[in-house]
């Protein structure tokens, strides 16, 4: 049955016949991408987000292909865990200093090489510690001095 529309059943069958399949389908997408509820005050804000959720699905659909293709399904067991992994990597800002990226360890780096991306400098697994060795306690030895004569 169809409200205000001249369909008979065939036609309404053909016309809404994957819709419940559509609708569930973007839900899904929508639950993966932690957007269940659009809150927007305007019609450009809606449109925005929209245009948002759509790109990062198929940031997601690429993430998933690269995933399911590579040896990073060995690895991990979705797609997400591979975001989980690179998740606390972060961008350290403090002002009047450089900015500072934290190290990539482990798998990090196997995700980047998959996705051909470029370590930044200082970044990668050859990082090595500032810790100091601990001081030895006493007075230092006297450096012995040769004479030449």
């Amino acid at each position: 049955m169809t409200h205000g529309v001249d369909f008979d059943a065939r036609a309404a069958f053909r016309a809404y016949r994957l819709r419940d399949e559509q609708e569930k389908y973007f839900q899904q997408m929508k639950d993966q991408m932690s957007a269940g509820r659009q809150r927007n005050w305007s019609e450009e804000g809606k449109t925005g987000r929209l245009f948002i959720l759509f790109i990062s699905l198929i940031l997601s659909s690429y993430l998933r292909h690269i995933w399911k293709s590579t040896k990073l399904k060995e690895l991990f067991a979705s797609s997400l865990d591979v975001l989980d992994e690179m998740r606390p990597i972060r961008l350290i800002e403090h002002t009047n200093r450089a900015k500072v990226i934290t190290p990539f360890v482990g798998a990090q780096v196997d995700i980047c090489d998959t996705f051909g991306f470029h370590i930044p400098e200082g970044c990668a697994p050859t990082y090595v510690s500032r810790k100091k060795l601990p001081r030895k306690r006493g007075r230092p030895p006297n450096k012995s001095v040769e004479w030449g004569l």
